[in-house]
């Protein structure tokens, strides 16, 4: 895609998905908070980002049954715990998801590395299970049990991020700050078994993940939030070094 495309692509999204008003509705994130070894985890974040303490991380599945932009689809990721000074936020170093619109949209825009993939994720009553697989490698498997609603749980995605733009072109990559806007419907504890893998294009069982210390169902609406801010360049190496989990 030329340069001239891609911008004419991203006015088009923007005209589906306005900065006001909600986004999506009762979008569906199935997330376990996990230990991480920060010594793994440190060269995979940007210059300069710094891990939370105690050092976490949130994988992901989850479901996006209406949105502006027309799509119903699903995605899986991983959110480490970083620091900013507005408190503990998130920074995504790799994403797949089953939709090229909004891979489009939320990469170019947002700085999530997203890249196509699978996604399989079910609710049946209380039970939840969900997949994701790329290339023929099982990535993520969950499955869990709803427990008790949880009436003062976190937000999930409604946090400070600091994710990276720039990576495949021309100019310098550039540290990105936003905070989306999250509206909670509702969040359940989940009685939730992980099992992360991983292949050489998505190395997550090389990041030091952990075992799970909670885990969550969240349902929620989204809006636009804080608009993204280029917070500093960083170095032209950056690409090369986490080119993997980002973009193969």
């Amino acid at each position: 895609m030329s340069g001239r495309d891609a911008r004419v692509g991203i006015r088009e999204l923007l005209r589906l998905a306005p900065p006001r008003g909600l986004l999506y509705r009762d979008a569906h994130y199935l997330a376990a908070t996990v230990e991480v070894d920060p010594a793994v985890m440190r060269p995979w974040l940007p210059f300069g980002v710094r891990l939370a303490e105690p050092a976490r991380a949130d994988l992901f599945t989850a479901w996006f049954p209406d949105c502006n932009f027309g799509s119903v689809y699903h995605e899986a990721g991983l959110f480490v715990h970083v620091k900013t000074l507005r408190g503990t936020g998130i920074h995504c170093p790799w994403m797949i998801l089953d939709d090229d619109v909004a891979l489009i949209l939320g990469r170019e825009l947002l700085g999530y590395p997203k890249k196509l993939g699978e996604i399989d994720w079910r609710l049946d009553g209380d039970r939840v299970a969900a997949s994701a697989t790329r290339k023929g490698a099982r990535l993520l498997t969950m499955r869990g049990t709803l427990g008790e609603v949880l009436d003062d749980a976190p937000p999930f995605l409604g946090r400070p991020h600091r994710n990276v733009i720039g990576t495949m072109g021309l100019a310098l990559p550039r540290l990105l700050a936003f905070t989306p806007g999250e509206h909670p419907i509702e969040t359940r504890r989940v009685d939730l078994e992980v099992e992360v893998g991983g292949s050489e294009r998505d190395p997550l069982h090389r990041m030091g993940l952990g075992r799970v210390v909670d885990a969550r169902l969240h349902r929620v609406d989204l809006s636009a939030g804080s608009p993204p801010v280029p917070v500093r360049p960083l170095t032209p190496l950056f690409p090369a070094t986490r080119l993997r989990p980002r973009a193969l």
